[in-house]
């Protein structure tokens, strides 16, 4: 039995037989074939290479368009590498001489090219040794397929053991045979950990080598509650997660009694729960949830795996089959919050000239450079308000200054007019708010807050520019602290000013849904929280079990905290009581 320690990204337990999905940097899966596989084997690298080619042409084109020839002609040295006969020819004599699978002779023949070029003297030919493994790269991902179609190969029920996963191809394991996920890359607030809620997987991430210390149909388990990797459990510890996983579903089953009730502490003070929301992991048990509101509507995906930005009509249809959801509720649409780790396939330039996209051009910047694509989102959001009762908020994802505040009530001003000359008026008028998640924006938040007609407070970001940390780096990720004293004082800070204004605040980060967080947030004075579909119950069961004395006295004690450990302690404290 070997155990890996990572972290908590969903909940849950799941148990079965691992599959290791084949990464893009030349993971060689099956080293030799069979002499009668050698055909269909070459059959499959000339399939692979004319994938690429067609690959290659379509970044060309759209390098041509935004940038010009010059960043173009890259694509088509890329081209004339990968249709050398030095790399084509070398590759299927490996498949035919040496009966090496695709996968194999690829990566032998790209590491002997790659050293050829790097015994050169000359710099140009060295520095070709990146664009022949940027080409490898393309061409061993076709040559295995799509993630998709490596999923749709498990025959059954199996637990998926990645360097990394894209959030797309997280929605894709829904539709397999995938119960759980184990990543060696990736933190608590990734959008993979976010899907992964959504969709009810299990999910551990963070875990460094799981990939590399873990075999093809090794049995495990994956502990979601606790952020473990168990390979290859002993009788009595897989005794005693199939008895946990047995209480947790029944624990589940229970939870759904509470959906009808209020969202009340036990001593009597009301809160507002609500729920972040996805379309593409939308469930029927999603719908079942009795909910106070949309707390954050992504829009990012509408802009994804797609060759142009999505037009007006397109935005329009998709936020009213959202909102039709949610009746006369809220509804809060956060414009799209692009680049980062959330770049669309369309060119544009600035994710080109980002050198360090978490603190680039993303969020309002973007929109703001490209004033175009805000007037189409704005437009379309409006157009939708005119058609239903629900109270629609458009929130700012990214702001640090007034100006850009005022710059995007222009820009919606004029979107309503341009509407209203139209025919077309919100049924309800329209709130604008800002997502406080930089620092500067939280300091200085009294001379924005007049602005502005309701704030949230996106912790993920938040944290991670308060204590200078990557949390989607390995490296530093276990630094990535919500119970950091700074995080405390400034969403405390934030709620103060807000509430000084009669402003409501709103947490939608992945604090809001730890169940052991939720007593200091309640207690520091938020209003509303929104968390994942897959945690509604479970946090709306924590807040009807707390009492908001005792949280506010907790939340008071952690401002005077100097510490993280004094603050974990206390948050350890308070869940013990509320257990006990």
């Amino acid at each position: 039995m070997f155990v890996i320690t990572g972290i908590a990204a969903s909940p849950g337990i799941a148990i079965g037989p691992a599959v290791l999905l084949p990464t893009a940097d030349f993971a060689v899966s099956n080293q030799y074939i069979d002499v009668t596989e050698v055909k269909a084997e070459i059959v499959k690298f000339n399939q692979a290479v004319e994938k690429t080619l067609q690959d290659l042409d379509l970044c060309e084109q759209r390098l041509r368009d935004s940038l010009g020839a010059e960043y173009a002609n890259l694509m088509s040295m890329h081209k004339m590498i990968l249709q050398d006969p030095m790399l084509k020819d070398a590759a299927v004599r490996k498949i035919k001489n040496e009966h090496m699978s695709a996968q194999a002779a690829i990566f032998h023949t790209l590491q002997e090219l790659a050293n050829s070029f790097s015994q050169l003297e000359d710099n140009f030919f060295k520095e070709r040794r990146n664009d022949i493994f940027d080409v490898g790269k393309r061409l061993a991902g076709n040559l295995v397929g799509t993630k998709n179609a490596f999923l749709s190969s498990v025959k059954r029920p199996s637990v998926l053991i990645a360097h990394d996963l894209f959030p797309s191809d997280t929605i894709n394991l829904q539709e397999n045979q995938i119960i759980a996920f184990c990543t060696d890359l990736g933190g608590k607030t990734s959008h993979t950990a976010i899907l992964a809620q959504s969709l009810k997987l299990p999910a551990v991430v963070g875990l460094s080598h799981a990939l590399r210390q873990t075999k093809d149909g090794d049995w495990v388990i994956v502990d979601g509650e606790n952020g473990l990797l168990i390979i290859n459990p002993d009788k009595h510890t897989l005794s005693l997660y199939k008895k946990t996983q047995r209480e947790l579903k029944k624990a589940e089953s229970l939870l759904q009694t509470i959906n009808p009730l209020p969202t009340i502490t036990a001593d009597g003070k009301n809160f507002k729960l609500m729920v972040n929301f996805d379309p593409r992991t939308y469930t029927k048990d999603n719908k079942k949830l009795i909910t106070d509101g949309l707390g954050l509507l992504r829009t990012e995906f509408l802009y994804m795996d797609i060759p142009q930005p999505p037009t007006e009509m397109e935005q329009y249809r998709a936020y009213l089959t959202t909102a039709k959801m949610f009746d006369r509720r809220p509804v809060t649409i956060r414009l799209a919050d692009l680049g980062a780790d959330k770049k669309p396939d369309f060119p544009l330039d600035e994710f080109d000239k980002d050198n360090n996209p978490f603190m680039g051009c993303r969020g309002i910047r973007l929109f703001l450079k490209n004033p175009e694509l805000m007037h189409t989102q704005l437009r379309a959001i409006v157009r939708m308000a005119s058609e239903v009762p629900a109270q629609v908020k458009i929130m700012i994802p990214m702001i640090s200054c007034v100006e850009e505040v005022r710059h995007v009530r222009k820009a919606l001003n004029q979107a309503l007019q341009e509407l209203a000359q139209e025919g077309k008026k919100p049924v309800n008028p329209i709130a604008l708010g800002g997502m406080i998640e930089v620092p500067s924006a939280a300091i200085a938040l009294d001379g924005m807050i007049n602005e502005l007609d309701f704030l949230s407070i996106g912790t993920n970001d938040l944290i991670q520019y308060l204590i200078a940390v990557d949390r989607v780096n390995p490296e530093v990720a276990h630094m990535y602290d919500p119970c950091h004293p700074a995080v405390m004082r400034t969403i405390h800070q934030i709620i103060q000013t807000a509430h000084q204004r009669g402003k409501e605040v709103s947490i939608c980060g992945e604090i809001a849904s730890d169940a052991k967080m939720v007593p200091l947030l309640l207690g520091l004075g938020t209003d509303i929280l929104s968390v994942p579909p897959r945690m509604y119950l479970r946090i709306k069961n924590r807040i009807r079990n707390l009492k908001f004395e005792t949280c506010s006295d907790a939340a008071q004690a952690t401002l005077l905290a100097s510490s993280s450990e004094e603050i974990r302690h206390l948050v350890e404290e308070l869940n013990q009581d509320e257990d006990s």
